[in-house]
């Protein structure tokens, strides 16, 4: 029975305490040290050299074989009386057995009857591998993985004769010239049908070898291989460290510290957890199957953890081509995503800007369509209002109130528009001019009768006379109203001076200059009724010489009484009229639309609510013809959904109408023509819902994107299961598989 090793508890990493040599140097001492005396005997064929070391049982030195000038390594047994020779025999056949196993220093030759006994071996001048660790303070893990397959290749071979080294550690495995790992010392091998124990060194020797009763298992060397890997990889084997060394040291007797051992190792932490270095997944796999506790975790044979070397490998080497098979079509999938979006983007862009163009010119001809439309229904109400004012009992009304002497006594001492006098109170309720309000009342009844049998035709919603100067008259409504504006002066309207905007209300009458011309005002919103309006006036001159003006017959509309705008019915689209006058404000001229007409003001139920009005930096930009969305001010007002359904983009065309004019014949007589008819500042404007425009191009776009989904997810399940087939036809076998895990 072999005692416990002596050196398993000699720290693996020894620390210089000498000033440090090259590899020139130390040769060069470590010649001088051995240089041979004597050697122990002479050995007929071999020339002994130098001594390399002793032993208990005896010296090695190395030698040169004088038939082929190789170094060799001799051991002589000088002490033959503490040599197990029946070991020693066993050790060599098992070292003839493997001399074909390249991975295994070579035996050369056995000298049992020469005095003293010896045998010769392969010398590997770069010595053990304990050596090389120590030297190098980090080595590369490919270059330990190197080395480790060396010794788990010759490993391997020997299990197949038969043979467990049971002590496999760095010192036991020599470095040839190229920086291969050869096995040696089998010295507590033991045949896979030997029964015997046999200890191995401390921390590379598996748990339940440290048994004086254990049966050898091909797993004790698994152990041991991972032992040296983990040794290559971290410079120290696993769970080694001074209190376990201080603990086994002390524990007693030989049972004592094995067992003592054992326990260290079984009760301790994954060492994997307190590797320094980082390694991959599939290493740390193999590395902790190998170091497991329970040797039913570890590989079953060294074949097995080959594989899984092996299988490491091909996937390292694999992995580019892996990177490039998975991604590749991932990154051309990206691409074409990626380009598919832009095309599909600028499709979309296209397309939708097809449609404007379409609703664009759509909206053009409706426009002009509309604008004549009004163009006619406001020559409709200079009509009337040119037609009124030429009747003579209008002409002998309007003379008769002109006489009047409380008027001549209002005009003479005229107050603040505010103020109501008592004479103005007498006015209102002098005969001649309440029989100039029932006259007029008579004539907005006859307009008024027209609409109930035909929404189409004009509705008038006031109809009114003020003197040259100003003073209201006559005033009659289509609704019941008691008037307030009678005696008071309205020279400050435009419809009586025909300006872009109102005056101040005290502007004095004498510096208001009256219309000459029948003339369409701005909005304003009514003294009496509050509702906003707009007035079509005209003068009426005491001759035809046109030299002397007895007053100003005007009638007006409600903002949104247009008839043709409010029975018009256009699929997807409305008409906005718009008031594009431009204002003075703080001395600098605006551009502010007033509207006058749009689809809100049929819902509205407060007509005196204060216009919308469009912005003149938009109003601006499609006077200029600029196709940009519009945004309506109703839909930006409030938040009311009664408001906010007018709210978004809009697709919208501005077209101008123009005012009927008159030009004169040679006679005088006045007659309309479209030469001379004149350009307002009233425009139509035609919207369309930009959404609902565009709607069937999203609602395709929405189809293409859900296509393009379906698309990629069955691109990505194809590449998926492709990968699936490629991964298990390069999988680990499933045998090799179960006997690995």
């Amino acid at each position: 029975m072999p005692e416990f090793p002596p050196d398993c508890h000699k720290p693996q990493m020894k620390p210089d305490r000498t000033q440090r040599q090259s590899d020139a140097e130390q040769h060069r001492s470590q010649q001088l040290s051995m240089q041979p005396q004597d050697g122990p005997a002479d050995l007929p064929g071999y020339e002994l050299l130098r001594r390399l070391g002793s032993g208990a049982y005896g010296e090695v030195w190395v030698g040169i074989d004088s038939n082929t000038n190789r170094q060799v390594a001799v051991k002589f047994f000088n002490h033959q009386s503490g040599v197990d020779w029946q070991l020693l025999d066993k050790e060599v056949e098992k070292l003839v057995s493997l001399a074909t196993a390249r991975h295994v220093v070579q035996l050369l030759e056995v000298g049992w009857n020469h005095e003293p006994p010896y045998y010769v071996m392969e010398y590997l001048e770069q010595g053990s591998l304990d050596n090389y660790i120590e030297s190098h303070s980090s080595l590369a893990v490919e270059d330990c993985l190197q080395v480790f397959e060396d010794v788990a290749t010759g490993m391997g071979h020997a299990h197949v004769k038969g043979i467990l080294h049971c002590d496999l550690k760095p010192a036991n495995i020599l470095l040839d010239e190229e920086g291969h790992a050869r096995l040696a010392d089998f010295g507590q091998s033991r045949l896979s049908t030997d029964q015997s124990p046999a200890l191995g060194t401390l921390f590379y020797m598996a748990p339940e070898q440290a048994d004086l009763n254990a049966n050898p298992d091909v797993r004790w060397d698994i152990y041991g291989l991972g032992a040296i890997l983990y040794t290559l990889l971290e410079g120290q084997p696993p769970y080694r460290n001074e209190q376990r060394l201080h603990e086994i040291d002390n524990a007693g007797n030989l049972e004592q510290r094995l067992a003592t051992y054992q326990d260290a190792l079984r009760g301790a932490e994954d060492p994997l957890a307190d590797m320094r270095r980082s390694i991959d997944p599939a290493l740390q796999s193999i590395l902790s199957q190998c170091l497991a506790v329970d040797p039913d975790q570890r590989f079953a044979s060294v074949a097995d953890l080959l594989e899984a070397l092996e299988q490491r490998r091909l996937a390292r080497a694999r992995r580019p081509l892996n990177i490039l098979g998975l991604f590749g079509p991932l990154l051309l999938l990206a691409i074409m995503v990626l380009f598919s979006g832009i095309w599909y983007r600028q499709a979309v862009a296209d397309a939708e800007q097809a449609v404007r163009e379409r609703v664009y010119e759509s909206n053009s001809w409706v426009s002009r369509h509309v604008a004549l439309s009004v163009e006619e229904e406001l020559r409709n109400y200079y009509q009337i209002i040119e037609f009124e004012s030429s009747r003579p009992e209008l002409q002998h009304h309007l003379r008769t109130v002109l006489q009047s002497e409380l008027l001549k006594s209002i005009q003479s001492n005229r107050q603040p528009f505010n103020q109501i006098t008592a004479k103005q109170r007498a006015f209102l309720e002098q005969d001649i001019r309440v029989a100039f309000d029932d006259y007029l009342k008579q004539r907005i009844g006859v307009y008024s009768g027209r609409v109930e049998s035909d929404e189409s035709n004009p509705k008038l919603a006031s109809l009114f006379v003020i003197g040259a100067n100003g003073d209201m008259l006559s005033i009659a409504y289509d609704e019941p109203v008691r008037t307030q504006s009678v005696g008071r002066n309205y020279s400050f309207r435009t419809y009586f001076h025909g300006q872009g905007q109102d005056l101040n209300r005290d502007t004095k009458p004498q510096s208001v200059a009256p219309i000459q011309n029948t003339h369409l005002s701005a909005a304003f919103q009514s003294t009496t009724t509050k509702r906003w309006k707009i007035a079509i006036s005209t003068p009426v001159y005491a001759d035809d010489e046109q030299t002397n003006l007895l007053g100003i017959v005007a009638l007006t509309l409600n903002l949104g009484d247009f008839s043709y705008l409010r029975s018009e019915e256009i699929e997807n689209q409305f008409a906005v009229f718009i008031d594009g006058r431009t204002t003075t404000r703080n001395d600098q001229v605006q551009l502010q639309g007033t509207i006058l007409q749009h689809p809100i003001m049929d819902e509205l139920d407060n007509p005196t609510q204060e216009p919308f009005r469009v912005d003149g930096s938009q109003l601006q930009r499609l006077l200029q013809g600029e196709k940009q969305l519009y945004i309506d001010p109703v839909g930006q007002s409030t938040d009311d959904p009664l408001y906010k359904k007018y709210d978004g983009k809009w697709i919208a065309v501005i077209e101008s109408v123009r005012l009927p004019g008159q030009a004169s014949t040679d006679s005088g007589a006045p007659i309309e023509s479209e030469v001379n008819r004149k350009q307002s500042e009233l425009l139509i404007l035609i919207q369309e819902s930009y959404e609902d425009a565009t709607s069937p191009i999203r609602e395709l776009g929405s189809n293409l994107i859900l296509e393009g989904i379906v698309t990629v997810v069955v691109l990505i399940i194809v590449v998926g299961t492709l990968w699936f087939f490629v991964l298990r036809r390069f999988a680990t076998p499933k045998a090799n598989q179960a006997s690995s895990f």
